[in-house]
């Protein structure tokens, strides 16, 4: 069996190695059996490989717009965009590239609370308030101490609509400071246009917000499976064709495909 000097301080535990497995082999005090050490080396290799590379796509160009001109002039944007069109990727690299961008990621079943939490983390903050009226009042004072914020929601069709009600009336608070930005996709769009045309009160809210128009980005541009694959080290034209008619239109897949060609030399 293998043995492997890494520091405790390491995330291996991160990826499915057990806090005292990792705690205690990583240290050498123990011996890893195959698979736990398969785990850790597979982990450390993860963390080695070149970085992704990001290419300048239709759906990335726009984005990068929108996200500039909301942070610039606290602007608010609703985008209505297709799964696999690079919007998480995009929104993600511009808050941490960025000064005083924060990305925040919605899920299903989020509360409140756990919406000003997730906030919370995505700004630094270390402790905060467990009761809703207080972290709201500490984050507010915390965001208003930044120069040009900008929160970017990703995957708001996911909140319940009085969840999403709040999480522009939060902004609210500081119009004119903050900038947002709300992603989602159709379901987002049609949901708000659809409330607001029948007078709902929280759906006519964010739609008076966010100008009375979505954005929307509805299918990848003719070039950008190809600019992707050169930004990654495949400039091959027949490659290039063969993930461009696998991918089907997704940059997820796109992805997928690529990582695989340069793993096995194949698709």
């Amino acid at each position: 069996m293998s043995r492997i000097n890494v520091c405790p301080a390491c995330n291996a535990d991160a990826h499915g190695v057990k806090s005292r497995i990792a705690f205690e082999h990583t240290c050498g005090k123990g011996e890893l059996n195959k698979e736990q050490f398969e785990t850790i080396a597979n982990a450390i290799r993860e963390q080695s490989a070149p970085e992704w590379q990001q290419a300048d796509t239709g759906g990335y160009l726009l984005l990068r717009i929108l996200f500039g001109d909301a942070q610039r002039y606290a602007m608010a944007y609703g985008v209505a965009i297709q799964t696999g069109l690079g919007k998480t990727f995009a929104a993600q690299r511009y808050a941490n590239e960025g000064k005083n961008a924060f990305y925040v990621k919605c899920e299903e079943d989020m509360r409140l609370i756990d919406l000003l939490s997730a906030i919370a983390r995505a700004i630094g903050a270390m402790k905060f308030p467990n009761k809703v009226v207080d972290l709201q009042d500490k984050l507010i004072k915390l965001i208003e101490c930044y120069e040009e914020p900008l929160i970017i929601f990703d995957d708001m069709h996911l909140l319940k609509m009085h969840v999403r009600g709040y999480a522009i009336r939060f902004y609210k608070k500081m119009i004119n400071h903050l900038g947002i930005v709300v992603l989602g996709t159709d379901d987002l769009r049609n949901s708000i246009v659809e409330g607001a045309r029948l007078n709902k009160e929280i759906a006519s809210e964010i739609y008076n917000c966010i100008g009375r128009r979505f954005v929307t980005l509805g299918q990848l541009g003719p070039r950008d499976v190809e600019l992707v694959c050169k930004a990654n080290g495949i400039a091959e034209a027949d490659v290039i064709d063969d993930i461009k008619d696998l991918s089907k239109g997704s940059l997820h897949n796109t992805a997928s495909l690529i990582k695989q060609y340069k793993a096995e030399g194949r698709l």
